[in-house]
């Protein structure tokens, strides 16, 4: 059995990853839309597209949407979670194609501006919609029972894949990778934010913010 990483943006690490360049989506500086309007740069996400329930139709998406970040110079994120989606550089894609990631998910091309509507960078991007319950079990948490919260010390696969997603809740957001993928991914990538699943824990305590 392979033994798994957390490939993703912890809790406690935000501060960091702001600083670094990554847009804070929680703090509203990221809008989408379908069509760019310079005086509605980041209207509600709410697209028939957007919300998806099990045994209901899922709407396909758009050919593109339109990502305005505020304050922000360029794009430094190869991905980024916003909801059930993943906004992902065509070369992160490529990447997790290669090592596994076979999920037939929608997804529209992604044109990343300011405010101004102009162009943050010329690399091809993607808005990916992650459809939580065609997520396939792969993954074998040996102590997920234990924990209250949900969260295991430890994660393992027997598939021959070296990145997946996990449909539990603790890990949306993020991928779960092959310890053997490590070295591959630091040297590819410029923000490769890897965890042990015992430093993913620590670091998403919510009792950090009540300390």
């Amino acid at each position: 059995m392979k033994k798994l990483l957390v490939w993703g943006y912890a809790l406690q690490s935000m501060d960091k990853v702001e600083k670094m360049g990554l847009p804070r989506v929680s703090s509203g500086v990221l809008g989408i839309s379908e069509v760019f309007n310079p005086k509605k740069t980041h209207p509600d996400f709410d697209f028939p597209w957007s919300w998806f329930v099990k045994g209901q139709e899922i709407y396909p998406m758009p050919e593109k949407v339109y990502v305005c970040l505020k304050k922000a110079r360029g794009v430094t994120f190869d991905f980024l979670p916003y909801n059930d989606f993943f906004i992902m550089s065509a070369r992160f894609l490529e990447f997790i194609k290669k090592y596994g990631f076979d999920h037939d998910f929608d997804m529209s091309e992604a044109i990343i501006v300011n405010t101004k509507g102009e162009l943050l960078t010329n690399e091809v991007y993607y808005l990916v919609r992650i459809v939580n319950w065609e997520i396939k079990d792969e993954i074998v948490y040996p102590d997920l029972a234990l924990d209250e919260d949900d969260f295991s010390l430890e994660a393992y696969t027997n598939s021959d894949k070296d990145i997946l997603l996990s449909s539990n809740h603790n890990y949306s957001g993020a991928f779960m990778v092959s310890e053997n993928l490590k070295g591959k991914i630091l040297e590819k990538f410029s923000l490769p934010f890897l965890y042990s699943l015992e430093e993913w824990k620590e670091l998403n305590n919510l009792d950090f913010y009540w300390d």
